[in-house]
């Protein structure tokens, strides 16, 4: 079975070990209510047409949550996810192209006072 592209985008990350410190999950944050606990969250966002032998254009929403008195980390973290993206675009076969779209966003904090990344990436991918 073939992975869906936001999982290949984890993966992506997670074998280049910038996920290390941070709780990874899928699809949706679910809340230890530790507030020592980081989490970089993965699941998709559209794209563009899924048309037979032409790229796809896969969009994937990557959350970056800090632990509530590490918002610094956290910041750092979703730059160096950003950095590391643009300096390997297309150096994994399984994801085509990835680019980060929209630059380093402004974060939006909870109630519990964590602060959230939410980075888009782009992959392009086609056979």
């Amino acid at each position: 079975m073939t992975p869906e592209m936001y999982e290949r985008v984890r993966n992506f990350f997670v074998d280049a070990g910038l996920t290390t410190g941070f709780i990874v999950q899928m699809l949706a944050w679910d809340d230890t209510k530790k507030l020592t606990d980081a989490f970089i969250v993965f699941r998709p966002n559209g794209g563009t047409d899924i048309l037979n032998d032409i790229g796809s254009d896969f969009y994937v929403l990557v959350d970056v949550i800090s632990a509530k008195d590490k918002r610094r980390a956290a910041a750092e973290k979703a730059k160096e996810l950003i950095e590391y993206a643009t300096q390997n675009d297309v150096s994994d076969e399984c994801l085509g192209l990835i680019q980060n779209r929209g630059g380093f966003p402004s974060p939006i904090t909870t109630e519990e006072g964590r602060l959230v990344f939410r980075l888009q990436f782009m992959c392009v991918y086609g056979e």
